[in-house]
């Protein structure tokens, strides 16, 4: 029998890189499911509501708590209600009316539908056994897990019930069959949904990704380019004004990765019994090939993701000279001879890093770069350039005690000898004699 995991409220957003994702739209006028869309939402938001009718109903276990659950045969999802369930019938209906309407919507602008270790996905209403009580997100998406490995299943929380009971300043919204159908309340649910259809096939369940998803299903977006992905999503936006990109773009994306990842071409190592996740950098260069360009500018751009994470590439030729990478974050000079045949130069996983003291871990993990082939060496000294992010130091942090760090796979961290840290530029430098994990860290 499979265990099933729900992840403390505290830790469930600090744990995406075990697949599970919030979805709380933290920002003041965030569009989302406890919210009300602009009344110009957007080209599909004067479609009838859809009819509301019996759904088939059994008696489930899950983690241990008998659960009603209610699903059509052939869907993907449940909506499900611990026992005893303080929701109406009518309105269980209604919600799973509401999502079932703008369910193949969502698998048409996300490209791909959820992975069948993914399924069901169970949508649950109220605080129970396995959501736990209502934090400070507006909902969650975890998956099961069985021993090890993933699965079978998933869940999205979105804690309906107690969004009604809401105290002021919040804006409660009554647990109506309206509300639970109209097309602008489905943007929460649609946001966790999304979240679950990136789990496992890559590294992470972007954020910005699953909101531009669910602003689109819920009609508050018809292009990337809109006014609402620039203030919620605006990895989205950039990649839309600087890259031309938009949503059959993300949608072609999703569906190339997913065949990356399904035909075992990931590369990142998240769960044990599925193939390996596809890394940050392989969505990336897969956007590259669909906007005819760099979206490296983009990636960074939005403030989202870090430029460790969208990876960064170049060609070392022997012929020397400067090579600017990661938008001008990381300069190797390569003197004339430093090395005898061209070497393209890729970017390692950025999960790896060192032991630093706990406050430092946020700034360790950004400035933390690998420089595949790790193997490769330079005949002559070559010059490393890092440039790191002052806001990151930890309060009572000493910039001047800033270094670099050389990390082998398979051993601690050494100090390069000569490190030079300029603290009115922000820069560590020295000189190096190979390729491989390089660190801005203290000492």
């Amino acid at each position: 029998m499979p265990s099933f995991q729900a992840p403390p409220r505290a830790l469930l957003c600090l744990l995406l890189v075990f697949m599970s994702a919030c979805g709380d739209d933290p920002e003041p006028g965030a569009p989302s499911d406890a919210g009300v869309s602009r009344p110009d939402a957007g080209v599909d938001a004067g479609r009838p509501p859809p009819e509301v009718v019996a759904v088939p109903r059994t008696q489930v276990m899950l983690g241990g708590r008998e659960y009603r659950a209610y699903q059509r045969p052939g869907d993907t999802f449940r909506v499900v209600c611990e026992e005893p369930c303080p929701l109406e019938e009518t309105y269980l209906f209604a919600r799973y009316a509401g999502f079932r309407a703008v369910k193949d919507d969502l698998v048409s602008v996300a490209g791909v539908d959820v992975s069948p270790r993914m399924v069901p996905v169970d949508i649950h209403l109220a605080g129970d056994s396995l959501c736990g009580p209502k934090g400070t997100v507006s909902g969650s998406a975890f998956m099961n897990q069985t021993g090890l490995e993933p699965g079978p299943g998933s869940n999205v929380c979105l804690w309906e019930l107690e969004a009604s009971r809401a105290p002021p300043p919040e804006v409660p919204r009554p647990l109506t069959v309206e509300n639970a159908v109209a097309l602008e309340h489905q943007v929460l649910v649609a946001h966790e949904y999304a979240h679950v259809v990136l789990f496992l096939r890559h590294e992470l369940s972007h954020e910005w990704l699953v909101r531009a998803i669910s602003y689109r299903v819920g009609g508050q977006a018809g292009s990337l380019c809109d006014d609402v992905n620039q203030q919620f999503a605006p990895t989205a936006w950039e990649l839309c004004q600087r890259n031309g990109l938009d949503y059959a773009q993300l949608a072609e994306g999703l569906r190339k990765t997913d065949t990356l990842w399904s035909t075992g071409g990931g590369t990142v190592a998240l769960h044990a019994g599925v193939p390996l996740a596809t890394s940050v950098y392989q969505y990336r260069r897969i956007l590259d090939a669909l906007a005819g360009g760099d979206t490296l500018a983009a990636c960074v751009a939005g403030g989202e993701l870090r430029a460790n994470q969208c990876g960064d590439s170049a060609r070392f030729t022997p012929a020397g000279g400067t090579v600017n990478m990661y938008a001008g974050q990381v300069r190797w000079e390569l003197p004339a001879g430093a090395l005898v045949a061209d070497v393209q130069v890729e970017p390692g996983a950025w999960r790896s890093g060192m032991v630093v003291p706990t406050p430092w871990n946020a700034f360790m993990s950004a400035h933390n770069y690998a420089f595949e082939p790790a193997s490769g060496a330079f005949k002559q000294p070559v010059r490393l350039t890092v440039a790191y992010d002052p806001k990151l130091i930890p309060e009572g942090g000493a910039e001047a005690s800033l270094t670099l760090y050389w990390k082998p796979d398979d051993g601690p961290a050494q100090a390069v000898v000569g490190a030079q840290v300029d603290t009115g530029a922000n820069t560590v430098s020295a000189s190096v004699s190979k390729l491989g994990r390089y660190i801005v860290s203290p000492r």
